[in-house]
């Protein structure tokens, strides 16, 4: 069985090819994403038994798998690895969802659309992972957004 390889400063993610293959589908031929039709190709041509990616948009793919309880980690700080079923989320910003992002904390959503100050709020948000012993594996922005009026 082929692995992908994806590597960051505090991790080293590890996926069977064919989890990989089967997700970028999902997103180059359902949702016609350019990125994941690249990586796609790339691991299909591919006769290696470890295919390294070094793509950023591969990124986005290892939150979906471990979403999904796929793959496993080595965490260069514990030097141990990790099935995706042992990792704790982490929300990034605002978190995973924007249309749950709790505005109450920020003065509530209609003080900040109707109130005095007229000026525009940017918002962000997106998840990560930890390894069990707390340290960050990975966190990216998967969306933003902006509410209010300027």
């Amino acid at each position: 069985m082929n692995t992908v390889i994806f590597e960051t400063q505090n991790a080293i993610f590890y996926f069977d090819a064919s989890d990989a293959i089967s997700i970028l589908k999902y997103y180059a031929i359902d949702h016609n994403v350019s990125e994941a039709a690249k990586l796609l190709l790339s691991i299909e041509s591919s006769s290696s038994e470890s295919i390294k990616i070094s793509s950023d948009y591969f990124g986005y793919i290892v939150l979906d798998m471990f979403g999904k309880g796929k793959g496993s980690v080595f965490c260069k700080p514990c030097q141990k690895t990790y099935l995706a079923s042992q990792l704790r989320s982490l929300p990034v910003g605002f978190g995973k969802n924007p249309l749950k992002v709790n505005l109450k904390k920020e003065g509530g959503i209609i003080k900040r659309l109707f109130g005095k100050k007229k000026r525009t709020m940017c918002m962000r948000g997106g998840e990560g992972y930890l390894c069990p012993q707390g340290h960050e594996l990975m966190g990216m922005i998967t969306w933003t957004g902006l509410f209010g009026k300027s």
